[in-house]
């Protein structure tokens, strides 16, 4: 009786700390997703910006080739951006994935722990 009340009250905590590290993990997805939604974001309306100013600029041209040089470089300017933005963007997606993912491997490693040694 006495081993089946400990059994069942060591459950109860193991399930309890697995709920916890839900929970935890949980909160660091959320508080990355905003992160990463409010860069994505900042960098939209940059680039939004930078293409107004590029009309802008184009309205005020004086030759054809004018236009061409000036919508060359902007264009390259901002395929070097977005480029940078992507890597940015995935690599902290990454790092994210890792950092929501941790509380939930360390639970599974106790699981494995904790049954290796009643094995």
């Amino acid at each position: 009786m006495i081993d089946t009340t400990k059994s069942t009250e060591q459950m109860v905590a193991f399930s309890k700390g697995n709920l916890e590290a839900l929970t935890q993990s949980s909160q660091i997805w959320t508080a990355g997703v905003k992160d990463l939604a409010e860069q994505a974001t900042a960098t939209m309306q940059a680039s939004f910006q930078e293409t107004m100013a590029m009309f802008k600029a184009l309205s005020s041209v004086k030759s054809l080739q004018e236009a061409i040089t000036l919508q060359s470089g902007m264009a390259r300017a901002a395929l070097e951006k977005t480029m940078s933005a992507s890597g940015k963007l995935t690599e902290a997606s990454l790092k994210l994935s890792e950092q929501a993912m941790a509380p939930i491997a360390a639970r599974v490693t106790a699981a494995v722990e904790t049954f290796a040694k009643a094995a």
